[in-house]
């Protein structure tokens, strides 16, 4: 009987990608294994701008779930990097793959699989390099993107209500944050509302009733709670808000001057306090998001 396979190739994002061997190769080279395994190969699957140290790879799940429903012979992808970089999911992963009866094949590497024990200690050791490496470029693109900050350039991403893009003096190549003057008004009556005790859905009523909208949109509870709590209007970046285990505590973020800010410390800070206060003693900040009553929030019952 012919003998099938199915591919799985994979780019990470942004620079990593163009260090990377292109897609278009390691699918030739994929098909070329496929070949001398003498194997047809009957479906490609791809991720492109995806990092192998998560899981959330739409493709790669598509390719395992191939081969769970459909019988295939081989998985082929390019190296031990491309299938996880994450040791706990490469092994779930293999798992679920050698259940379903299907072998891995890297075109990098050649593992001897008629001797299981050295063909595991193998992969181990490879995909721990695998896991070192990424997590080495984890920390070098986290320290390139805070001296890239310190510097005062714009690391990418949305744009903070309050700010506008403007080319650097110093690197016409670079972009700086520089305050909007026609919402920096916004952004300092949103905080100056805050500590005269009004909560999010209130500040939200009162904005949209004066015709403050936030570039087009009506202002909600929860933008509201978030740009008071967005460390950008103060000048700042912050770096390293989750861990492995999810967010992490504000004292443990990597904090950093960037740009001109639009709201003074001392304002900021006032704010952080009551708002850490409020969750502290059990307050919802703004009472239900469905509620119509404007004092949601404010007026408690003794």
């Amino acid at each position: 009987a012919v003998k099938t396979a199915i591919i799985y190739l994979r780019v990470s994002t942004g620079k990593q990608a163009e260090k990377e061997t292109p897609i278009e190769s390691q699918r030739e080279q994929c098909e070329r294994k496929a070949k001398e395994l003498g194997a047809d190969v009957i479906k490609v699957f791809t991720d492109e701008g995806i990092s192998g140290r998560s899981d959330r790879r739409p493709a790669f799940q598509d390719a395992i779930a191939w081969c769970e429903t459909f019988p295939t012979d081989y998985f082929v992808t390019w190296s031990t990097s491309r299938f996880a970089r994450n040791r706990l999911d490469a092994q779930i992963n293999k798992k679920r793959l050698q259940r379903a009866g299907t072998l891995i094949e890297y075109v990098t590497v050649s593992l001897d699989q008629s001797d299981e024990k050295n063909s595991v200690l193998q992969e181990g050791i490879l995909e721990l390099f695998d896991e070192y490496f990424s997590l080495q470029v984890s920390q070098d693109t986290k320290r390139s993107m805070i001296a890239n900050a310190q510097k005062g350039y714009f690391n990418g991403g949305h744009v903070t209500y309050g700010y506008q893009l403007k080319p650097s003096i110093t690197d016409r190549k670079k972009q700086v944050l520089k305050p909007n003057p026609l919402e920096t008004g916004t952004v300092n009556r949103i905080f100056e509302l805050k500590l005269s005790g009004y909560g999010g859905k209130q500040i939200a009523e009162i904005l949209n009733g004066e015709g403050r909208l936030k570039r087009g949109s009506k202002w909600t509870k929860t933008t509201v709670l978030e740009l008071l709590r967005n460390e950008r209007v103060v000048g700042r970046i912050a770096f390293g808000k989750k861990g492995r285990e999810g967010s992490l505590p504000r004292s443990e973020w990597i904090v950093v001057d960037s740009h001109e800010p639009i709201v003074s410390m001392q304002t900021f800070d006032a704010v952080q306090k009551i708002m850490d206060e409020q969750n502290n003693v059990g307050v919802k900040e703004a009472g239900s998001a469905k509620s119509t009553r404007f004092f949601t929030g404010i007026l408690k019952c003794g």
